[in-house]
C-alpha cells in the first residue's frame, strides 16, 4: 500500500499532506516573486490554529476574515480549516455596514 492509499481522505488533499511529501516545494507563488512552501504554510497555519485555539474557539466556531489577499489570507484560512472552524470571508473594499452586516448574518466569533 502506497503512503498516499494509507492516508485519512480528509488529510489527502491538505496543505500539511504536501508539506509531509515534498516540504520544499512552492505552495504559494507570489506576484513579487515570493515563494511560500508546503512546510512553511503548514508551520504557519500551525501556529495560528494554536492561537485560535487558545482564543477559546473550537470545532464548528466560525470566524470572519477581513484582509488584503495575500499569504497571510491562506494561512489563515487554513489554521482555520485546520482547526474544525468556519469562516468567511469579507472583501476589504466594503463599506463598515456591509462588513457589519455579513458578521452579524455569519455569526462569527472573531
Amino acid at each position: 500500500m502506497t503512503a498516499a492509499a494509507a492516508e485519512p481522505m480528509e488529510l489527502a488533499l491538505t496543505p500539511t499532506s504536501h508539506a509531509l511529501r515534498t516540504p520544499d516545494a512552492p505552495a504559494i507563488i507570489m506576484g513579487d516573486g515570493g515563494v511560500i512552501t508546503y512546510r512553511e504554510l503548514d508551520d504557519r497555519s500551525a501556529r495560528f490554529a494554536t492561537y485560535l485555539r487558545a482564543q477559546g474557539l473550537t470545532t464548528g466556531d466560525h470566524i470572519a476574515i477581513l484582509m488584503e489577499n495575500s499569504r497571510a489570507f491562506l494561512e489563515v484560512a487554513w489554521a482555520a480549516q485546520r482547526s474544525g472552524l468556519y469562516y468567511t470571508a469579507i472583501n476589504r473594499h466594503l463599506r463598515p455596514a456591509e462588513v457589519q452586516y455579513i458578521l452579524d448574518d455569519s455569526g462569527s466569533a472573531a
